[in-house]
């Protein structure tokens, strides 16, 4: 009808910045994302529940196998619960960032006491610099 706003028409540019991040977020492009902005580094994690009434005063401490500006791979003693929100926080004095939080997107049982978890940051964290560190030169 004339006259009448149709809801749809005022969408086509919302619908076509959606085409357009699905588009730049297929697989090809997440994995070079991935792999060009990947370093594997040993830093300490303690893993916290981000929700404050699921804390239970344990925290459970890793070892991450890799971190990048997006995520990290962390190996723990016990399974996360993917789906989950965590509160990570690095051991400063092996990696300068304050506490992050993160989504757990995947785990797997690595062998009968280790659980790998892949952590997906909530926002894009700044990797620090490291002084005489093999990262300084690949940031």
């Amino acid at each position: 009808m004339l006259g009448t706003k149709n809801p749809n028409i005022e969408n086509i540019t919302d619908a076509s910045d959606l085409i357009e991040e699905l588009a730049s977020s297929t697989s090809d492009a997440l994995k070079q994302m991935r792999n060009s902005t990947r370093l594997n580094l040993r830093i300490k994690v303690f893993v916290d529940p981000a929700s404050m009434s699921a804390r239970t005063g344990v925290h459970l401490q890793g070892i991450t196998g890799d971190i990048s500006v997006g995520g990290t791979q962390v190996l723990l003693a016990r399974p996360l619960t993917i789906g989950d929100v965590y509160q990570l926080t690095f051991d400063r004095t092996e990696f300068d960032l304050g506490p992050v939080f993160g989504l757990c997107l995947r785990g797997r049982l690595v062998r009968a006491d280790a659980f790998e978890a892949g952590i997906r940051f909530l926002e894009p964290i700044t990797l620090p610099q490291m002084e005489g560190s093999k990262v300084q030169g690949l940031i």
